[in-house]
C-alpha cells in the first residue's frame, strides 16, 4: 500500500490552536514506527504546460490531486482554498471572490471596469480570470488543483503577475469502461439540510475513442437568518421596515451542472478533444452577518438579495507530434451570464443623512411631489464572453537541450448594466424611462491580448539546468458607456449617449531566468528571476485631475527554492523564499471631492518578504501526516496621499510601512490521515486544519479594519468495499466564525463568514 501526496493537518479548542503546530512538527520528525514499504507517490502536474514529476519542477507548486479532492470532501471554491495556504483570498457570496498571492493585493481589486486581477484562474487550457467573480466550478471527477506561486508571465500571461491557479479536469480514458456515483446528505447547526448528487461516466467509443460525461447537482442550505428591523432616514423622516425580507436560513443555494468531452486519437501521432462545461448556480440572501448590531448570523434586510448564474465553456484541444516537435492547439470560448440583486438601501440612510445636515428634506421625490422612500437596491446584469486560442510547440523532453514557443490570441467582452432601483421614486425623475432607476451604469468593457513566449532549458552539467523565458505581449483595453443619473444623460435612452469612450493600449516584454541544481536524485536546489504583469485599462470617469487611464503595473520576484524526496521517499519537503516587489501598482479609490464613481490609479511600490513549504510524511504504511504553509510581510514602501491637495496638505492616506490589505502573515494547513482494516474492509479516520492569521481589509489606514485570524478543523471517517464506499464528516469541528472580509462597500458594515458546523454522510459506487 502506497500513501499519496500533501494532504492537511488539524487544531481543536484554544489548547490545540496554540500547540498542534508543534505536535504536527514533533510527529513529522520523530522516530516513529516506519514500516519498510510506507512510500510516497509521485504527483504529476503541467505546471510548465507538459507533464512532469513534481519533484523534477524548478518552480514553487502545490497541488491538490483528485485523490486529496475526494478526502478533504472538496466541493467548490470556498473549499478548496483553504488547503492552498499560498492563497489569500476574500469573498462576499459564491461566485463572487478574489484571490491574492505572496501579499500582491492593493485591497482595491473589484470593480467592473477597474484592474484585472493579480492571479491568473484557468480551467483546463483556458484562462477564465475575471475581475471580483472567479469562476466557482463544482469540483468533482477534477484530476488536480495546481497553485503556482510567483509571477508566470512567460508561460501564462497577463494577470499571472502574482501566480496562477489551475483547475485540471479528468480526461476520457480509451482503455476502460468506469463509472461511479456519490450522493450525500448534511445538516448546518441553526441552518438547514443540504443535499448532493453526483455521477460520471468513462465509455471507450472504440478502440480510437472514449467519452466522458459527469453530471452533479448540489443544495447547500442556508444558515444567515434576516431579522425584523426598522430604519428611519434622516432628511424625510420616513420609516421603514424589513418585514417582508424576514426569513431564517435565507442564503441557501442550488449548484447543477453536467461536464462531456470527447477524445478521438486521430491516428497513431494526433488527438483531438472536444468539451463543454455548463453550470447554473443559484444563490439567495447574503453570506454575511452583523455580529455587533444584529446577532451572530443575522442580519437585517430591506431590499431582495439574489445571484443567479449561467455559464458555458466549449473547448478543442488538439495534440500531436511532426519531425519529432509536440504540437498542441488549445482554443475555448466561454459564456458566462449572471443577474444579480442587492439590497443598497445603507448607502440611501447615509444620503439622506448627508441631506439633512444640509436642511434638506428629500433626497427623492415620489409620483405625488412629496417625499420617496429613499429604499433600493442594485438591479445587475452581467454578460461575459471570452475566446482564446493558444498554439505551442515544444522539442523533445529527453534531450540537453529543450525549448517550448507558442502564440497566444483573447478576446473578453463584458457587458454589464447595473440599475440602482428606487421602487418609490418618480418616473420623471428616473434615468430610464418609465421606471424607477436613480443611477445606471451600462458599459462594455473590451480587453484584447496578443503574445508570442517561449522558454529554452540547457543542461549546463549533468546537475545543472539553466532556463531563459520570454513572453512579448500586445494589451489593449477599451470602455464605453454611460454611467450617470438623469442629469449626466444627454438624452433618451441615456445608454445611447456614452459618456465614456476610450482606449487604451500598451505593448512590451516579461522575462524569467532559473537555474536549478540536482545535488543528487533526491534534493534538487534552484533560483529564479521571474517578471509579472497586469494590463492597464480606462477609467470610467474622465475627470480633470485624474489620467483617463491607468498603467500596467509589474511584479519582480528572486525566489530560491528546493525539492527534497527524504527517508526512503517517506518524507517529501519542498519550499522557496522570495522577494517580490510591486512597483506602480494600481490602486482603486473612491472621493467623492474628486468623482461619485470608483477611480483607479497608479500609486507606488510594495515590496513582499517570505516563505512558502510542503511537508509530507509517510510515518507508516497507515498513517500520512503533512503540513503546508506560508508566510508573508508585504508592506508599502512609498506614502501613499489620495489626491494632490492631500500632498500638498501633508495627508497621508497610507504611511511608507503599512502591512498590504488582504494578506495574513501566516497560512498553515495541516492533515492526519490513518489508514487501518475493520474486519476485512478498509477504513480510515482524517482530521485536517488550517490557520489564516489575521489580516486588513483595505490599504487606507484611516479607514481599514482588521480581521481577526481563524483556525478551522475538519473531522471524517469511512470505510469501503469492493465497489462501495460510506463516509461521516464533520466540517468546522469547533464552529468557527471566520472573518473572511468584513465587507462596507455598501454603507452597511458587515462580515463575511463560513458555515458553522455541519454533519453528514456520503456514500459513493463505482461500476
Amino acid at each position: 500500500m502506497t500513501i499519496d501526496k500533501k494532504l492537511c493537518a488539524p487544531k481543536l479548542g484554544g489548547f490545540v490552536k496554540k500547540r498542534l503546530p508543534l505536535v504536527i512538527a514533533s510527529s513529522l520528525l520523530a522516530p516513529a514506527l516506519v514500516w519498510a514499504d510506507a512510500s510516497l507517490e509521485e504527483v504529476v502536474v503541467t505546471a510548465t504546460k507538459r507533464e512532469a514529476n513534481l519533484q523534477d519542477v524548478p518552480i514553487a507548486v502545490q497541488a491538490l490531486t483528485n485523490e486529496k479532492l475526494e478526502q478533504q470532501n472538496i466541493n467548490n471554491f470556498n473549499d478548496y482554498i483553504n488547503f492552498m495556504p499560498a492563497v489569500s483570498f476574500q469573498s462576499t457570496r459564491p461566485g463572487i471572490a478574489q484571490v491574492y498571492m505572496r501579499g500582491i493585493s492593493s485591497g482595491g481589486d473589484g470593480n467592473h471596469s477597474g484592474s484585472q486581477p493579480s492571479v491568473a484562474v484557468y480551467l483546463d487550457e483556458q484562462p477564465v480570470t475575471t475581475i471580483n467573480q472567479v469562476l466557482d466550478v463544482h469540483v468533482y471527477d477534477v484530476a488536480r488543483i495546481e497553485t503556482l506561486s510567483g509571477p508566470q508571465g512567460t508561460l501564462f500571461g497577463s494577470s499571472a503577475q502574482a501566480g496562477t491557479l489551475r483547475i485540471i479536469t479528468n480526461q476520457p480514458d480509451t482503455e476502460k469502461f468506469e463509472a461511479g456515483m456519490d450522493v450525500g446528505v448534511d445538516s448546518t447547526k441553526n441552518g438547514g439540510v443540504g443535499n448532493s448528487v453526483e455521477g460520471f461516466v468513462n465509455l471507450p467509443v472504440s478502440e480510437r475513442a472514449a467519452l466522458r460525461v459527469v453530471g452533479w447537482r448540489q443544495e447547500d442550505a442556508g444558515y444567515i437568518d434576516s431579522v425584523a428591523g426598522s430604519r428611519t432616514y434622516a432628511a424625510s423622516g420616513i420609516t421603514v421596515n424589513s418585514d417582508k425580507y424576514v426569513e431564517e436560513d435565507f442564503n441557501d443555494s442550488v449548484t447543477e451542472g453536467m461536464r462531456a468531452q470527447l477524445k478521438v486519437d486521430l491516428n497513431d501521432n494526433w488527438t483531438a478533444n472536444l468539451g463543454v462545461n455548463t453550470q447554473q448556480q443559484d444563490t439567495n440572501g447574503v453570506f454575511d452577518h452583523d455580529p455587533d448590531d444584529v446577532g451572530d448570523l443575522e442580519v437585517v434586510r430591506f431590499g431582495p438579495d439574489k445571484y443567479e448564474e449561467s455559464w458555458t465553456q466549449s473547448s478543442l484541444t488538439v495534440q500531436g507530434s511532426v519531425g519529432g516537435l509536440e504540437v498542441t492547439y488549445a482554443g475555448a470560448h466561454l459564456d458566462r451570464d449572471s443577474d444579480w440583486a442587492s439590497d443598497y438601501s445603507a448607502y440611501a440612510e447615509y444620503l439622506e443623512n448627508l441631506y439633512a445636515d444640509y436642511g434638506y428634506d428629500c433626497l427623492y421625490y415620489n409620483s405625488m411631489g412629496g417625499c420617496a422612500d429613499p429604499t433600493q437596491y442594485i438591479d445587475e446584469n452581467n454578460k461575459f464572453r471570452r475566446t482564446s486560442h493558444e498554439l505551442r510547440v515544444q522539442s523533445d523532453q529527453e534531450g540537453r537541450l529543450r525549448w517550448i514557443a507558442g502564440a497566444f490570441y483573447q478576446e473578453q467582452v463584458h457587458d454589464f448594466d447595473l440599475r440602482w432601483q428606487v421602487p418609490d421614486l418618480s418616473t420623471d425623475d428616473s434615468v430610464i424611462e418609465n421606471d424607477h432607476v436613480v443611477w445606471q451604469t451600462a458599459q462594455v468593457r473590451k480587453d484584447t491580448d496578443r503574445a508570442l513566449f517561449g522558454e529554452v532549458s540547457y543542461d549546463l552539467t549533468d546537475k545543472l539546468t539553466g532556463m531563459v523565458g520570454i513572453r512579448h505581449f500586445e494589451l489593449e483595453n477599451s470602455l464605453v458607456g454611460f454611467a450617470g443619473n438623469l442629469g449626466r444623460c444627454t438624452d433618451f435612452p441615456c445608454v445611447d449617449y456614452p459618456n465614456v469612450d476610450a482606449v487604451t493600449d500598451d505593448e512590451g516584454e516579461t522575462y524569467k531566468v532559473n537555474l536549478s541544481y540536482a545535488l543528487n536524485d533526491d534534493v534538487m536546489l534552484y533560483t529564479t528571476y521571474s517578471e509579472g504583469y497586469r494590463p492597464g485599462g480606462v477609467n470610467r470617469a474622465q475627470v480633470g485631475n485624474v489620467s483617463p487611464a491607468y498603467s500596467p503595473d509589474w511584479v519582480y520576484n528572486y525566489e530560491f527554492g528546493w525539492k527534497t524526496t527524504l527517508l526512503d521517499n517517506r518524507m517529501r519537503f519542498n519550499g522557496s523564499i522570495y522577494r517580490v516587489d510591486w512597483e506602480n501598482f494600481q490602486y482603486a479609490y473612491l472621493d467623492y471631492q474628486v468623482s461619485p464613481l470608483t477611480l483607479i490609479t497608479n500609486v507606488g511600490q510594495s515590496r513582499t518578504h517570505g516563505m512558502e513549504f510542503d511537508l509530507t510524511y509517510a510515518a507508516s504504511e497507515q498513517l500520512l501526516l503533512s503540513l503546508s504553509g506560508s508566510f508573508n510581510a508585504a508592506e508599502l514602501q512609498d506614502d501613499y496621499y489620495q489626491t494632490d491637495d492631500d500632498r500638498l496638505e501633508g495627508i497621508v492616506s497610507a504611511p511608507s510601512g503599512t502591512a498590504m490589505p488582504f494578506v495574513p502573515e501566516m497560512q498553515l494547513t495541516g492533515t492526519a490521515r490513518y489508514e487501518m482494516e475493520l474486519g476485512a474492509m478498509p477504513a480510515y479516520v482524517q482530521m485536517a486544519w488550517s490557520h489564516t492569521d489575521d489580516s486588513w481589509n483595505s490599504l487606507d489606514v484611516g479607514l481599514r479594519q482588521k480581521q481577526a485570524a481563524y483556525d478551522l478543523v475538519n473531522l471524517s471517517a469511512g470505510l469501503s468495499g469492493e465497489q462501495w464506499s460510506a463516509d461521516m464528516f464533520v466540517s468546522n469541528l469547533t464552529d468557527e466564525r471566520a472573518e473572511i472580509y468584513r465587507n462596507e462597500n455598501d454603507y452597511d458594515a458587515r462580515i463575511t463568514t463560513n458555515r458553522p458546523r455541519s454533519i453528514g454522510v456520503r456514500l459513493g459506487y463505482r461500476f
